[in-house]
């Protein structure tokens, strides 16, 4: 979870997070609840938002 933390920390905490899922098409969910079961943080979805721009796929590597 550190990874993460680190990771998060580099943007402005008021900036809204978003998930991006799958790199041919990255479409755009929201964060959902956070949990934690059996030693694992878990981040739930909140469900799709549509598609996210090109320039995310290629900010992520996926190109």
């Amino acid at each position: 979870m550190a990874d993460l933390i680190d990771e998060l920390r580099r943007f402005d905490p008021g900036m809204e997070v978003r998930l991006a899922i799958q790199p041919r098409m990255p479409q755009d969910h929201g964060i959902g609840a956070v949990a934690e079961a059996d030693g694992i943080v878990w981040i739930g979805d909140a469900g799709p938002r549509g598609y996210a721009p090109d320039e995310v796929r290629e900010s992520l590597g996926w190109s």
